[in-house]
């Protein structure tokens, strides 16, 4: 399978798979596919409680499979709003927690969990976040050009809530909301993410007004 982004302001992400290669995206974010790639409507999860997680999650409750059945390498391309940030799970031990409805499309199948966090609704970014687990690379919804944070152990960052896109899962115990009356009459708002390393932060580089 060979992926790359495409595009200048405007991102997408083109596809190219190999016989019986698959790949995943959420419904809606498919531009096109060439002949010879099948596509198949999937529940993501079942049951009820799988039903009510994902659209807790801000996701679809169904997923595209595409599938490549022609010997010959076929390409698709899909989208985001604006951009796509792909992020290796991979690498990452414990997967990632992301804002709700981020999720775009995978290499794989993956999970993607509800998880309630106080910290983050106190902090802007909602009180439901999703937690995205698996063994390949996810594309994120992202607008503007990702910035990477990787924090050492006892580093710590004061993020705008309004500028997170994701971060490392163990590190969810290690983010609070750091209130600051300089903060609000800078206009930067009463409180931003306190996230302290070891991890990997990723920020959106537009800046919310």
């Amino acid at each position: 399978m060979n992926v790359k982004l495409i595009g200048h302001d405007f991102k997408c992400l083109q596809v190219e798979l190999a016989q019986q290669e698959k790949f995943f995206c959420e419904k809606g974010a498919l531009i096109y596919y060439e002949e010879g790639i099948t596509s198949n409507i999937n529940v993501f999860d079942k049951g009820v409680a799988g039903l009510l997680k994902r659209k807790l999650t801000g996701e679809s409750i169904f997923q595209v499979e595409l599938c490549n059945t022609n010997i010959a390498p076929k390409k698709l391309v899909i989208a985001g709003r604006v951009g796509m940030l792909p992020v290796n799970l991979k690498q990452i031990s414990g997967g990632i927690i992301c804002r709700a409805g981020f999720y775009v499309g995978s290499s794989d199948k993956v999970d993607i969990d509800v998880k309630l966090n106080i910290t983050s609704l106190i902090g802007g970014t909602g009180l439901i976040m999703q937690k995205i687990t698996g063994f390949c690379t996810v594309f994120l919804d992202v607008i503007g050009t990702p910035i990477t944070l990787n924090l050492e152990p006892g580093q710590t960052v004061f993020v705008d809530e309004k500028s997170f896109i994701c971060m490392n899962a163990d590190m969810q115990s290690r983010m609070s909301s750091h209130f600051s009356g300089n903060n609000l009459l800078g206009g930067e708002g009463l409180t931003t993410l306190k996230i302290t390393g070891p991890g990997t932060v990723y920020l959106t580089s537009v800046n919310f007004r």
